[in-house]
């Protein structure tokens, strides 16, 4: 290895350094993610380029140092001597392997904190994207394309030269270039998106910064491991431990191919790489990548739109029309893109509470326990507490509740969803939270929890439908549920669900017993009125009874006496026989004749029947042959 060559070493290092020094500059000033993972990357390949140029010094230096050596031994005619303090003479082979027993470990480690700690920080650049734009971002664009154009054109030069010229030092350096150039270049790709309008390019290069630097650490931290344990055999090549194959496959693209040849050739126990098949392979490669591709973006000028969506027709992020359900065909991505939304079907949000599915098995619903993964309290008037307040008294008339509102939609105009508002179904949430807690602070909690639900759900309704229809976000509100209300749980300490059930229930068996009481009330008081009205009736009958029986009486008396004055003797024998009739007319009577009594009397002694034995309805004998006669 001659000197020239570890020059080209050096301008790598100088080079990616320069472009790492550049890149950070350009994302202080853009405040672009992507940038700033593109100057991280740039930042860890410059000791990996140092390393390389060290090293290829250090080779260069042994080898003088031996061709040295070999010339004086030429000369020498007793070489004995030299021989012996061969070991004392190849200072540069003792720096050589000295800097490769120590250096490069400890620089490689301090390489893997480093590419942990980019991975870290690119992940917290992901995390805390906010989608802002990237300032400057036709500037920064053009600038990180001219850096990964001179990054791309070294690198190529110096991954070519690393492979004909057989300089293994030279790889990890023009690998780490040709990894910055295309950094660079998405970088300058993302730019121009941001500049017209998709800034979300920027993230999206930004989290793929972050999986590779994360890949390239593992395989660093593998590399620390395995060269532990490794074997190390006289005389062969080995491979220094800070370069990465995953860098190097983009850096050499041909060196797939080698490592697959010579896989394959392991495995079959022939030289597979030497097939006419395998070189036809490695000859069109890049043709098939193409075709692919092709066919690839020709699979994409097709759409079909199942029924129950509409979809919307992009041509470079502009509006194109809109997609109705059927067969359509459209430019290659990314020319046309094409976004489906579900018009027809029901969408649905919940508001007040986070289903759990664990929960949802569950059958009863008590309000001392929760059903669902996360309950939110929302304030209530209380009518209760606004009547008994007193004029000194600080408490705010209203109580928490635990309300549980499913909320049905759909899209009603697809236009209006998707260009009027960038998170539509978020600002439709937000907007029913909004208004559920302004009608809940309105209404008095007895009412919403019993008999208001339904006009509850009705006003909701209505007020969040015409919200949806001010700020034109093309839904349609189908359905407002009010479900699951009850007082909050509490917590160990205040158990509000329990003690609020426990008023109730107190209340309830307060109404049951008045509701008791007047039922037996309403089952006494008639009877109690009916009697006394049947006592007042049979009064007044028996007071009529007697006056009129007193006013006959009189009557008789006066006709008796009127009679007995017509028939002084008659009049008194009758009534006495008549009174006898009346006393004796059941008795058994027996006459005694005087035997001086010359008269013949005729009694009949027998006891008389009863007229109902004898007057028996007994149907008359036919005589013998008579037939009917119809």
């Amino acid at each position: 290895m001659d000197r020239s060559q570890s020059r080209i070493g050096l301008t790598n290092w100088i080079v990616i350094t320069l472009a790492a020094i550049a890149v950070g500059l350009l994302a202080k000033l853009a405040s672009s993610s992507a940038v700033t993972a593109a100057a991280v990357f740039l930042a860890l390949g410059s000791p990996i380029a140092f390393l390389g140029w060290f090293q290829m010094r250090l080779a260069a230096r042994e080898e003088a140092e031996q061709a040295e050596m070999e010339d004086l031994a030429r000369r020498r005619a007793d070489s004995s001597l030299f021989a012996e303090s061969a070991a004392d003479a190849f200072p540069a082979r003792r720096a050589r392997m000295s800097f490769e027993r120590w250096i490069v470990p400890t620089v490689t480690i301090l390489m893997f904190a480093g590419q942990v700690a980019g991975t870290w920080w690119i992940y917290n650049l992901f995390k805390t994207w906010d989608g802002t734009l990237v300032d400057q971002a036709s500037l920064v664009g053009a600038s990180m394309a001219g850096i990964g154009l001179v990054l791309l054109l070294l690198g190529l030069y110096s991954s070519k030269l690393a492979r004909y010229a057989g300089i293994a030092l030279l790889r990890p350096s023009s690998a780490c270039l040709v990894l910055g150039a295309l950094l660079a270049l998405a970088a300058a790709a993302t730019s121009v998106g941001v500049y017209a309008g998709y800034q979300a390019w920027d993230r999206y290069l930004t989290a793929v910064c972050g999986v590779l630097l994360a890949l390239i650490a593992a395989e660093t931290l593998f590399a620390l491991v395995f060269e532990a344990y490794r074997p190390r055999v006289k005389g062969r090549e080995e491979r220094v431990i800070y370069e990465s194959r995953l860098v190097g496959l983009l850096g050499q693209p041909a060196g797939l191919f080698t490592t697959a040849a010579q896989a394959l050739d392991y495995q079959f126990g022939f030289r597979v790489s030497d097939t006419w098949f395998y070189r036809f392979l490695e000859r069109a490669f890049a043709w098939i990548v193409a075709a692919q591709l092709a066919v690839l973006a020709l699979s994409t000028t097709v759409v079909i739109v199942e029924p129950g969506e509409e979809a919307l027709l992009e041509r470079f992020g502009a509006r194109a029309g809109v997609l109705e359900p059927g067969f359509h065909f459209k430019l290659p991505w990314p020319v046309d893109t094409v976004e489906r939304f579900d018009t027809r079907a029901i969408q649905s949000f919940n508001i007040g509470f986070e289903s759990d599915p664990e929960l949802d098995k569950e059958n009863t619903i008590l309000w001392t326990r929760s059903h669902y993964r996360k309950e939110f309290n929302l304030l209530v008037a209380s009518r209760e507490q606004a009547t008994a307040a007193t004029e000194g008294d600080q408490t705010v008339p209203v109580n928490l509740l635990t309300v549980n509102v499913p909320v049905q939609f759909t899209v009603t105009n697809v236009l209006d969803w998707a260009y009027q508002h960038t998170a539509p179904a978020t600002l439709l949430e937000q907007i029913a939270n909004r208004e559920v807690v302004r009608y809940l602070a309105s209404v008095d909690i007895e009412k919403v929890m019993s008999i208001g639900r339904l006009e509850a759900s009705r006003e909701l309704r209505r007020r969040i439908q015409e919200r949806a229809v001010a700020a034109r976000l093309g839904t349609e509100i189908v359905f407002i549920g009010l479900q699951d209300i009850h007082p909050p749980l509490g917590n160990k300490d205040h158990k509000v669900a329990a003690a609020y059930e426990q008023v109730i229930g107190a209340e309830q068996e307060s109404q049951s017993k008045i509701l008791e009481a007047e039922g037996i009330a309403n089952e006494m008081l008639p009877a109690a009125r009916a009697n006394a009205a049947r006592i007042v009736n049979e009064a007044r009958a028996a007071a009529a009874n007697k006056v009129g029986d007193a006013a006959g009486r009189a009557a008789r008396f006066e006709s008796q006496l009127a009679a007995r004055k017509v028939a002084p003797d008659v009049y008194p024998a009758r009534n006495y026989f008549e009174t006898l009739r009346t006393a004796v007319g059941a008795s058994r009577k027996y006459v005694i004749v005087p035997t001086n009594s010359h008269g013949i009397v005729i009694f009949n002694l027998e006891d008389k029947l009863r007229k109902d034995l004898t007057d028996l309805a007994l149907e008359p004998t036919k005589p013998s042959g008579a037939t009917d006669k119809k």
